[in-house]
């Protein structure tokens, strides 16, 4: 017989939530959508949709500050780990700020936190947002930390955070995925609303029929 997967007491606020939600926008009219990906398949188009950054952030990190630049040498190397731990959980907090801005109920509409399975922090948004507002939090981890931390990194030359912001590209892949998956949304669906789906990797669509 199969084991049942026990569920976290935060995690069934969150679906009981998403149910209640899903609730209304039906009984106004409004059509469901699920937007999912399998975690492998995120993991796979990680490297389709934010590879070719990572690789052009290298070839000019190359022509500008040379690559014997961003080698690890004098302990640099257990800095860099250190740091980048503890950019995994900023990721998440990047996530909150730039969905937060769109709640009503601005941080209180955030939730973070950790499938202890995999030692993965997450960021859930209760409210429902308009597709480019979703977009905004979505991609704030992948600008922050990819973009940003690697234009930092080209201005002072630091190695440490040419690879930091090198990482966080990639870390931002399945982000980048999803984003991908929203652009269709982003024009011509005025009545469209998007809600992080409770359990699985994506989101799901309300539109007005």
């Amino acid at each position: 017989m199969a084991k049942t997967k026990k569920i976290s007491p935060a995690k069934q606020k969150i679906i009981a939530n998403y149910e209640e939600q899903k609730r209304q926008f039906l009984s106004e009219g409004y059509e469901e959508k699920q937007e999912v990906i399998s975690i492998l398949k995120a993991n796979l188009m990680a490297f389709v949709t934010a590879g070719p950054f990572a690789v052009l952030e290298l070839v000019i990190w190359i022509l500008v500050r040379r690559f014997g630049e961003g080698s690890f040498g004098g302990g640099k190397l257990e800095l860099f780990w250190i740091l980048f731990i503890g950019t995994i959980f900023i990721h998440e907090l990047l996530h909150g700020v730039g969905w937060s801005m769109f709640t009503k109920g601005k941080w209180q509409s955030i939730h973070i936190g950790m499938m202890w399975e995999v030692l993965t922090p997450y960021c859930h948004c209760k409210e429902p947002l308009k597709p480019t507002e979703y977009l905004v939090g979505a991609i704030m981890p992948f600008a922050v930390l990819g973009v940003g931390v690697f234009l930092v990194a080209l201005i002072t030359g630091s190695g440490i955070l040419f690879w930091l912001g090198f990482v966080n590209i990639l870390c931002a892949g399945g982000d980048t995925t999803l984003v991908c998956m929203l652009l269709k949304y982003l024009k011509g669906h005025e009545s469209c609303y998007i809600l992080d789906h409770p359990t699985d990797c994506g989101f799901v669509v309300f539109i007005k029929k």
